[in-house]
C-alpha cells in the first residue's frame, strides 16, 4: 500500500509555491506524484534528495523556480531524470563528487574535478608538472580556459615545465588531461626534391624567415639536392610552395615573334628596349634583344624565360589601336575698300609748254601735264583717256601751241571680297597632319645678264621660286584621357593682292597663326580673330588761293579712303574611337558635300551644249562599294581597256 512518504516536503512544498508531492511505498521503491507550479528551485532539491537518497552541495549563486506536472507517478530514477532536465533549464548542472555532488552554474564547472578521492587535499597547492612531447603552448592553450580565476598557470619554456597553482583537488584533473594531451605524434617526413637551384641555399632562406615552428625539422640531403622535411601538413605545404618559387629555372634564353597590329616595328622596339635597358640585371644574365621586321612590322624578341612574359605583355599593350581626330576648321574673311577723289586742274600753254595753273598728282589720278603731252603728242591717232570717274575738260590751242587747257574729275569706288574656307582633316593621335589648297605661283628671285662685244645681251636667264599661295593647315593632335584634345595648330592663309612692287613682282598678302590649344571633343574654340578699321585722306591745295570764296575749290584737291577687314578662325576637334564613328562622320560628310555640290552645280536647261553633272556622287548610303564608273569617258568605255566597276544608284538615280 501506498502511504505518505514525507509529510515534511509536502509541507514545505505547499507553503512554497503550491506545490502537491505524493510518495507511495518505502524509499527503495518508492512511487512519487509530482505537481509543482512555481516552485523554490532549493525546495525541489531537497525532494529529490530525500526520494533518491544523494547528498547535494548547492552553489549560493543557486537560485530560481520550477514548474513540473507529471500526471503519473515516478519512481526515484524517473524523478532525478526530471531534476537534470529542471537544472539544465536554469543554466545548472551536477559536478559528481565521491559521496556528495555539488550543484553548480555550467560556467563555473569547467573549473571543479569531479570523482575526486577523499584523501586528496583539500588546500591550495602549487605543483611542477613535466611536458615531454607536446609544444607548452599547445598545452597551455587547451588548459587555460578549464582553470578557474585565481589559479595561476606559468609555462617555463626553457625546461618543458608547467607551473600550476590550484586547489588540491583540481591538480589531479588538471594533471590527468596533461597526461592525456602530452603523448608523442609522429611527425610525417617529406622530401622535396629541387632541380635548378642548390637546396642548402634554399634551406638557408628558409631558416632566415623563422617559418619552422617548435618541433618541426628541416634538412638537406646533398646526395639528391633535396629538403627533408618533418613537420605538420600545413608547413610542408608551405614549404612545397616556397621551394617552387625559389626553384626557377635561371638564364634560359627564349626567342618570340609578336606581329603588331597598329604600332610601328622601329618606334616600339626602340620605346621596349629604352624601357627594359633600366632595370636592373644580373651580372651574368644574358642580353635581351629586340629587333623590328619592318617588311611584315614583327618584333623578334630574345631574352630569358621569366622576362620573356613581361615584355610581351608590355608590347600587347603599347600595340592598341589609336584614336584618330577629325580637325574641322572655319575661316571667314571679309574685307571692304573705299576711295573717294575730287580735283581740279588748269593752265596755260605758251609755245607747247605749261606756263602756269594748277596742278595735283594724287594716287590713281592722271596730272594735267602728262594728259597734255598725250594730246600733243598723240597727233589724232588715239584718244587719251584721263582715268576712271567722271571728269568735265576742256581747252583751246592756237596753230602756234598757246592756249589754255582745264579738267575736273571725280571719282568713288567700292571693292569687297569675301573668303570662307572649311577645311577638314583626319589623323591617328600624335601624328601630324597638313591640308594644303593653294596655288602654286611662280617669283623671280634674281636675273643675270652678259654683255659681249656688241650692244646685244649674252645667255640671259632668271632664277624663279615657285611658293604656295593659299590655305594652308597644319595640327598635331594629342588626345588625353579626359577626352580633352592637345592641338599644335599651324594655320596660314594668303592671297594674291593683283599689285606689284617697285622692285618687280607680285605682291601677296598673308595671314597666319601658331598655336597650342587644349579643347574637349566636339566643342568649338576660336584661335585667331581680326576686325580692322582704316581711313585716310590726302588733300593738295594753293595757298592763300583756296580760301576764296567761290572759286577757292579751284585750287584745291582731295581724295579719301576706308577700309575694313574681318578674319575669324575657328576649329572643332572630334574623336573618332573606333569604325562606326568613323562610319557616321563619313556619312554626314558625304550628305553635306552631296548638298553643297548640287548648290554650286550650273543649271541645265536642256538646250546644247548640254550641262553635265558635277556634284558628289555620294549621298551618304553605303560607301563601301566600286567606285562611280561614270568617272571615266564615255569613249574610253568603248575601247578595249579593262572592264569598270559598274554605277552607284542612290535613291534609283545615278
Amino acid at each position: 500500500m501506498s502511504h505518505r512518504f514525507s509529510l515534511r516536503a509536502a509541507v514545505l512544498a505547499l507553503l512554497v509555491a503550491c506545490t502537491q508531492v505524493f510518495v507511495f511505498a518505502g524509499p527503495a521503491d518508492a512511487q512519487v506524484k509530482l505537481d509543482l507550479r512555481d516552485a523554490d528551485l532549493r525546495s525541489f532539491t531537497e525532494i529529490v534528495s530525500e526520494t533518491t537518497g544523494k547528498s547535494f552541495v548547492i552553489d549560493p549563486g543557486v537560485r530560481g523556480t520550477v514548474t513540473v506536472i507529471a500526471p503519473d507517478t515516478l519512481t526515484p530514477q524517473e524523478l532525478f531524470e526530471v531534476f537534470l532536465n529542471v537544472l539544465e533549464l536554469n543554466r545548472l548542472t551536477i559536478v559528481n563528487g565521491g559521496t556528495v555532488d555539488r550543484i553548480v552554474p555550467m560556467n563555473v564547472a569547467r573549473e571543479l574535478s569531479s570523482g575526486a578521492p577523499r584523501t586528496a587535499p583539500k588546500g591550495f597547492q602549487t605543483r611542477v608538472i613535466e611536458v615531454e612531447n607536446v609544444p607548452l603552448n599547445d598545452i597551455v592553450e587547451v588548459i587555460r580556459p578549464l582553470l578557474p580565476a585565481e589559479a595561476v598557470l606559468t609555462p617555463v619554456a626553457g625546461s618543458k615545465l608547467l607551473i600550476l597553482s590550484d586547489r588540491g583537488q583540481n591538480h589531479a584533473r588538471i594533471e590527468a588531461l596533461v597526461r592525456r594531451l602530452d603523448t608523442p605524434r609522429e611527425q610525417p617526413i617529406e622530401m622535396i626534391r629541387l632541380r635548378n637551384a642548390n637546396a642548402a641555399e634554399v634551406l638557408q632562406v628558409i631558416d632566415s624567415m623563422g617559418i619552422v615552428p617548435e618541433g618541426a625539422a628541416v634538412s638537406v640531403d646533398r646526395r639528391s639536392n633535396a629538403l627533408v622535411v618533418s613537420g605538420s601538413d600545413d608547413l610542408r605545404r608551405q614549404l612545397r610552395a616556397l621551394s617552387a618559387r625559389l626553384d626557377t629555372q635561371r638564364n634560359n634564353v627564349s626567342s618570340h615573334a609578336v606581329e603588331l597590329n597598329y604600332a610601328d616595328a622601329t618606334t616600339l622596339a626602340d620605346v621596349v628596349t629604352r624601357a627594359i635597358s633600366n632595370e636592373s640585371t644580373e651580372a651574368n644574365a644574358p642580353p635581351i634583344r629586340i629587333i623590328p621586321e619592318t617588311q611584315t612590322n614583327t618584333l623578334l624578341i630574345t631574352a630569358p624565360e621569366e622576362r620573356l612574359d613581361d615584355i610581351v605583355q608590355m608590347i600587347h599593350f603599347l600595340d592598341r589601336r589609336p584614336s584618330q581626330v577629325l580637325v574641322e576648321a572655319v575661316i571667314f574673311e571679309m574685307s571692304v575698300n573705299g576711295f573717294a577723289d575730287l580735283s581740279s586742274q588748269f593752265g596755260a600753254v605758251l609755245n607747247d609748254a605749261i606756263v602756269g595753273g594748277v596742278e595735283f598728282a594724287l594716287d590713281g589720278r592722271t596730272n594735267l601735264t602728262s594728259l597734255l603731252s598725250s594730246v600733243l603728242n598723240s597727233e589724232g591717232t588715239a584718244v587719251p583717256t584721263p582715268g576712271n570717274g567722271g571728269y568735265i575738260g576742256g581747252g583751246t590751242i592756237n596753230s602756234s601751241g598757246n592756249g589754255i587747257a582745264a579738267l575736273i574729275s571725280a571719282i568713288a569706288s567700292t571693292t569687297s571680297t569675301r573668303l570662307l574656307s572649311t577645311p577638314s582633316i583626319m589623323t591617328l593621335n600624335n601624328q601630324e597632319a597638313e591640308i594644303v589648297v593653294a596655288q602654286n605661283v611662280p617669283f623671280v628671285t634674281g636675273s643675270f645678264a652678259q654683255v659681249g662685244e656688241s650692244t646685244n645681251v649674252d645667255n640671259p636667264f632668271q632664277t624663279i621660286e615657285r611658293q604656295d599661295v593659299g590655305l594652308t593647315l597644319k595640327v598635331t593632335p594629342q588626345i588625353n584621357a579626359d577626352r580633352t584634345v592637345r592641338m599644335e595648330i599651324e594655320q596660314e592663309v594668303s592671297n594674291l593682292t593683283q599689285n606689284s612692287s617697285s622692285a618687280g613682282g607680285e605682291i601677296t598678302a598673308k595671314r597666319s597663326l601658331s598655336t597650342t590649344v587644349l579643347v574637349r571633343d566636339g566643342n568649338v574654340i576660336m584661335l585667331g580673330g581680326l576686325l580692322e578699321d582704316g581711313s585716310g585722306s590726302t588733300a593738295q591745295k594753293v595757298p592763300g588761293l583756296s580760301k576764296l570764296p567761290l572759286v577757292g575749290g579751284l585750287f584745291r584737291a582731295k581724295n579719301s579712303s576706308k577700309n575694313q577687314r574681318v578674319l575669324l578662325v575657328m576649329l572643332r576637334p572630334r574623336v573618332v574611337e573606333n569604325d562606326r564613328e568613323a562610319k557616321h562622320l563619313t556619312t554626314e560628310l558625304a550628305r553635306e558635300a552631296k548638298k553643297a555640290g548640287l548648290a554650286i552645280q550650273p543649271p541645265d536647261d536642256g538646250r546644247y551644249p548640254r550641262t553635265s553633272r558635277a556634284g558628289l556622287p555620294f549621298d551618304g548610303a553605303d560607301l563601301n562599294q566600286p567606285f562611280d564608273a561614270g568617272f571615266v569617258d564615255d569613249f574610253a568605255q568603248t575601247r578595249n581597256y579593262p572592264p569598270l566597276p559598274s554605277r552607284l544608284k542612290f535613291d534609283g538615280k545615278y
